[in-house]
């Protein structure tokens, strides 16, 4: 995927910081118009692999539903280190909806052990139950701008 540079004003990240940045347990925040037209944001916790992100969500849930209706979306991922300047990956993706109840689950506890640490605890476990009501959303950029500052 080609990377540009997302303010003038800034720096560029690399590929290597790129994965870094989508390797920490940063929340993915997708942009999406809901089911009345209005603009919405949702953080979700999410992996990044094959140029994609992945999570999951409740099957007839907002998220879900619009973006069967449309999947044009605007996501980022962004942190600011202590000590570190600020930096983040941002632009315009296409999202997928797929209703497969052992991907969801597979996906939910990808994640679940991703930000949790363990899929053992009790809060590990009410959210992994989720899996079993939940579709996975695939967002594939087509644009993916940089920065730090």
């Amino acid at each position: 995927m080609r990377l540009t540079l997302a303010d003038s004003h800034a720096r560029p990240l690399s590929r290597n910081e790129v994965r870094e940045l989508l390797r920490r347990r940063n929340l993915l925040r997708i942009a999406f118009l809901d089911n009345e037209g209005w603009p919405t944001v949702h953080p979700v916790w999410f992996y990044y692999g094959k140029e994609r992100f992945y999570f999951a969500v409740d099957r007839y849930g907002r998220k879900a539903c619009a973006l069967r209706k449309n999947p044009n979306v605007y996501f980022l991922v962004d942190e600011s280190p202590v000590g570190k300047p600020p930096r983040g990956v941002r632009g315009r993706a296409i999202a997928k909806v797929i209703d497969d109840q052992n991907y969801a689950i597979k996906v939910t506890r990808q994640n679940v052990k991703r930000y949790l640490g363990t899929t053992c605890s009790r809060s590990a476990k009410r959210i992994l139950a989720l899996g079993r009501e939940s579709c996975v959303i695939e967002v594939a950029p087509k644009t993916m701008a940089t920065w730090k500052f």
